[in-house]
């Protein structure tokens, strides 16, 4: 025997044809690290080209390359030509008898199951130790996590049996499932990572230890607060007050909030006195668009009441007021006034007599500035319309919902999906249209016959539901219909308020509401 180590069990070898005429999963080997000219010659009347192989050529009784598959033949596993395989011997001393076994060799990596040659597959055994590795990634990380998260569930995990196919095809048989799929990832080349294809094409077969019930549907009502942007600010400032001669100076400023940059800190219910908004620049979606100078030298009853009169303007006159021509009545609500972060924080912070004096001052500006006598916050506040509603708006909205229940008892599931399916009977013709014919489908049906033959004479699935919600429209409009006159056609609408064009529009809708075309019988 050539060139093999003492106590070697199994060799390798390559595939050098796989078409076994007698289907039986044979394959014809060269195998590696032996002398081929020996194994033509070892036996006699052997010729790889005679011109009459059934007698003494390739797959011929003398045939000495033929190789049984060492797996029964109910599990179909045949190289292709150029792949590596794995080699057994009855008697490793006589390789040129006929007790020789084969078994398809390892492969690289899972994404190179296509095809890969004898020197690739050897990638992770001794004999491949020089090859390179780097295109050849590892599908998980060592936690166990993936290296692509669109590659999760392309491959079988560790812990589950599973049938592979060549390329997107395989069965896996979890504890209590069963997981027929085609087109399981989307084209990809050799070492790229694969990514899932969510349109595959599957059979799910689950056993499951609760069962959900659902019950009729119910409604219920709630209130929604209407939570909505605020889309002006305005505050007010004083110049100087810490005057003692009651001689006040005052600016207010007008600014515009509705910005998407900053649009949840300015909601109605998380915006208040102390919501701190950079108002230098336009970068935190404020825009400063009025500065309105009082008169100067007011006492603070008279300074108020300007101030009040500003705030009233905005409600009554809101295009004038905040010099948006194109403002409609209605449109400036919600806003919030309130005094400058300056003001607020001289009535929180004081050590000196002047502090003391603006705090005192300040303090009773605020208690002035208010839209209405009623104001339980003077000196700032949020105003939602013209009636100054006091809270936050609310709003009236009915839920319908399906009540359920779970119990621990054995479920079944079977699931059929892919982007298209159709259910087909060799008994079965549609009227009008041609049998479908199933004839030279046994290896499987090609595309050109889905679409040419098997599609045109088949019709779309029914969605049972909407169904009968078209029919009830029907029978409704049949049993409430009213004619004017006898003999004359019915009124278009009838005594339950169900008109002609609803009914016409409702079965307009049923080709697409009622049908589902990508789901097809015969």
């Amino acid at each position: 025997m050539d060139n093999y180590q003492d106590g070697q069990l199994i060799f390798f070898g390559t595939c050098i044809d796989a078409e076994d005429p007698l289907m039986l999963g044979r394959i014809r080997v060269e195998p590696i690290n032996q002398n081929i000219e020996a194994i033509n010659k070892s036996v006699k009347g052997f010729d790889e080209n005679s011109t009459d192989p059934n007698k003494n050529g390739p797959w011929s009784p003398l045939d000495p390359y033929i190789y049984l598959p060492f797996l029964p033949y109910f599990v179909n596993q045949v190289p292709k030509k150029g792949e590596n395989v794995m080699l057994f011997y009855y008697n490793k001393n006589s390789q040129t008898d006929k007790n020789k076994f084969y078994m398809l060799g390892t492969f690289s990596s899972p994404t190179t199951i296509k095809h890969e040659d004898t020197a690739s597959s050897q990638t992770r055994l001794m004999g491949g130790f020089s090859n390179s590795t780097k295109r050849l990634q590892p599908i998980k990380n060592q936690d166990g996590t993936y290296k692509e998260e669109n590659s999760k569930g392309v491959f079988v995990e560790p812990v589950d049996i599973s049938l592979n196919g060549r390329d997107s095809a395989d069965i896996i048989i979890k504890e209590d499932e069963l997981v027929l799929r085609a087109g399981k990832h989307k084209k990809f080349g050799t070492g790229e990572m694969p990514v899932a294809d969510d349109t595959r094409s599957f059979l799910q077969l689950s056993k499951y230890y609760s069962k959900t019930t659902f019950g009729n549907p119910e409604s219920k009502t709630r209130l929604i607060e209407n939570d909505v942007p605020i889309k002006y600010l305005i505050e007010y400032d004083v110049i100087n007050p810490e005057n003692q001669f009651s001689a006040f100076t005052s600016t207010i400023y007008i600014y515009s909030l509705r910005t998407d940059s900053n649009v949840y800190q300015t909601l109605t219910s998380n915006f208040d006195i102390d919501t701190d908004l950079d108002l230098s620049s336009t970068t935190g979606g404020t825009k400063l668009i009025r500065i309105i100078n009082l008169p100067i030298g007011l006492n603070l009853p008279d300074l108020s009441l300007q101030i009040n009169e500003r705030l009233k303007s905005i409600i009554t006159n809101p295009s004038t007021a905040l010099l948006q021509p194109n403002l409609k009545a209605g449109e400036q609500f919600p806003f919030y006034f309130r005094p400058t972060r300056k003001l607020l924080n001289l009535t929180r912070n004081f050590t000196g007599t002047g502090d003391l004096n603006s705090a005192a001052n300040i303090g009773q500006l605020m208690t002035l500035v208010k839209l209405s006598a009623t104001d339980i916050t003077p000196g700032y506040g949020l105003v939602l319309d013209a009636k100054l509603s006091p809270e936050l708006p609310f709003s009236v909205r009915r839920d319908t919902y399906v009540p359920s229940k779970s119990t621990l008892e054995n479920n079944s599931v079977g699931l059929l999906g892919g982007s298209r399916l159709f259910l087909l009977s060799h008994d079965s013709t549609i009227p009008g249209k041609d049998k479908v014919d199933l004839k030279n489908s046994v290896y499987g049906i090609d595309p050109d016959a889905i679409t040419n033959q098997i599609e045109p004479n088949t019709s779309s699935m029914v969605r049972g539901e909407e169904l009968l919600e078209l029919m009830e429209l029907i029978i409704r409009f049949c049993v409430t219909h009213v004619h004017p006159y006898p003999l004359l056609p019915p009124s278009s609408v009838t005594l339950d308020g169900l008109s002609t064009d609803d009914l016409l529009a409702k079965m307009q809708e049923a080709y697409q509401k009622v049908l589902n075309s990508n789901i097809r019988l015969n």
